[in-house]
């Protein structure tokens, strides 16, 4: 479909023509400082300049005259009016030139070559819009693993007993390690076979994972994450764990890091909902975005390796001790699946976090020209001296926001 099967009528203030030709010219602002004799110059991208559209629109007939003056009250006319280009639709120009052309040749017909200015570009998004999730459902990442783990665990009780209690005595010392982290205390496991203790392990990292204290929000969070990243020594380099053990527990891990980002994303809306000032800074929101999928990309690692050794196993035909563990195929199957439920989780947290690091202006950095106040300085940057406490938080390693020496750069939000 070409832009002959689209056309529309030209119009101009709602004055009809037809259109010979148009054509359109874009350009950028560019600022270019150059000191004397050098062959270096700075250039610095201002955006770009008005789009400018050059149309020739004909009127012939009779009555071309009429129709002729008709435009030209529209063109003198004083402020922008609504253009309907015949391939881009409706814009709001400004007429900025115009020349009439009469030819002998041509009886009871004129030509009007008109130069309009585009008055506000159009937004046009970069990429296709993207739901955004409202939360991530936790307790479904670890559920591939947890049922070959059901699996395996039955098939001990059923076939060897012993070992069926040694290894769950394993996970109970396991999961009370991780409490100790956690810093919470709970009664004995009743049932290693159900998921409970899987949903208790995440509610514990939910609840520690509040930034209403005294404490700043980022400092909360690192408390938490290091307590959770502790979680990763667990079951991972114990030979006689079953690597359907180890599955698990990465996923476990991950699920309660990402519990902990869910908390900060809550409150971040809350406060932002609420219009009340905002714990987490968008670079410390970019800061835990980043932490976050820095732990999910190392569990995407190690279950790629799972996968080369089990492929190994199987080519030597040696597999893997199904007796105590799910079978080679299996756990390539899960650790191909956890791959995609980690890289979803990955893509999810990157929106949620790269929206309300959005919605507010985006980061710069400002130089200090004169000594001054915090004060001065919000009131010279925004007219409101009451963003100063906005600056500080901006700029937590600021020693005294009372002597803002000359040179000194502040990270600010953009204007």
């Amino acid at each position: 479909m070409g832009w002959k099967d689209d056309l529309q009528d030209a119009s101009f203030r709602g004055v009809q023509f037809e259109c010979t030709s148009t054509n359109e010219s874009g350009s950028k602002s560019l600022a270019v400082k150059q000191p004397p004799y050098s062959n270096k110059a700075s250039v610095e991208d201002m955006g770009n300049n008005p789009l400018k559209i050059s149309i020739d629109a004909v009127f012939s007939g009779e009555n071309y005259k009429i129709e002729m003056d008709a435009l030209i009250a529209a063109l003198v006319a004083t402020g922008s009016g609504e253009l309907i280009h015949p391939i881009h639709g409706v814009m709001q120009v400004y007429a900025e030139s115009y020349q009439i052309g009469h030819v002998a040749e041509e009886v009871d017909a004129c030509k009007i070559s008109i130069e309009f200015l585009q008055a506000e570009d159009k937004e046009r998004p970069l990429f296709i819009p993207i739901a955004v999730p409202v939360s991530i459902p936790l307790f479904s990442i670890p559920d591939s693993p947890v049922t070959a783990l059901q699996s395996v665990l039955k098939k001990l009780q059923q076939f060897n007993p012993n070992k069926f209690f040694s290894f769950v005595n394993k996970i109970r010392d396991g999961i009370s390690a991780a409490r100790q982290f956690l810093g919470t205390v709970k009664g004995a496991i009743e049932n290693v076979l159900s998921p409970d203790w899987i949903v208790g392990l995440i509610d514990d990292a939910t609840r520690l994972a509040t930034f209403d204290t005294n404490i700043s929000a980022i400092s909360k969070w690192r408390d938490v994450f290091k307590r959770v990243q502790r979680f990763e020594k667990l079951f991972q380099n114990d030979d006689d764990t079953p690597k359907v053990m180890q599955q698990t527990w990465r996923a476990v891990h991950v699920a309660t890091a990402v519990a902990v980002t869910q908390q900060v994303v809550a409150t971040v809306r809350k406060e932002m909902a609420e219009n009340k000032t905002v714990s987490f800074t968008p670079v410390e929101l970019a800061v835990i975005r980043q932490a976050t999928r820095k732990l999910i990309q190392q569990a995407i690692n190690s279950e790629r390796a799972l996968i080369a050794a089990a492929t190994a196993a199987q080519n030597n035909n040696a597999g893997i001790n199904v007796e105590d563990d799910a079978p080679a195929s299996e756990l390539i199957f899960i650790a191909m699946t956890q791959i995609q439920v980690y890289k979803q989780l990955a893509d999810q947290i990157h929106l949620q976090i790269q929206e309300l690091i959005e919605v507010r202006p985006p980061i710069t950095t400002t130089k200090v020209l004169v000594p001054c106040t915090l004060h001065w300085l919000a009131h010279a940057l925004y007219g409101d001296m009451d963003r100063a406490d906005e600056i500080r938080r901006l700029n937590p390693d600021l020693q005294n926001p009372a002597v803002l020496r000359t040179g000194m750069e502040l990270t600010v939000y953009a204007r």
